[in-house]
């Protein structure tokens, strides 16, 4: 992505740090879940994406941790039992370091135990 276009996925984002996670939630009504806030962010920049985390997995090119660039996603499996491999998704901010719909939403270290983990890579959409 653009810097421009990364700015403004995470104008978007930053509005909502600090907001309870809301399993189910998807727009600043009802709060957000970890890919609600994906798809919200990214669609006011502009850039559709599918609703759950597995499908966002889905239509990326995947890439490992050490490529990651600021706008990617970063994904998860296992911090759930949601019925699908893919779990938690967070947008790359750089430096090892997510947003995402944590509880509550805000920034978080990569490196921690737990987030390494549950790692499964990067998902970067395709252009």
């Amino acid at each position: 992505f653009s810097d421009k276009t990364v700015q403004a996925i995470m104008d978007e984002a930053l509005k909502y740090e600090g907001y309870p996670y809301v399993f189910g939630g998807y727009n600043p009504t009802t709060s957000f879940d970890c890919s609600g806030l994906t798809q919200w962010a990214f669609q006011k920049a502009g850039i559709s994406l599918p609703r759950v985390a597995q499908d966002q997995y889905d239509v990326m090119e995947h890439l490992p941790l050490s490529e990651a660039e600021p706008g990617d996603l970063v994904f998860f499996h296992s911090t759930y039992d949601a019925g699908t491999y893919v779990t938690h998704v967070g947008i790359y901010v750089g430096d090892n370091k997510m947003y995402h719909a944590g509880n509550p939403i805000g920034y978080t270290d990569l490196t921690s135990d737990y987030w390494q983990a549950h790692l499964i890579g990067v998902g970067r959409i395709k252009i």
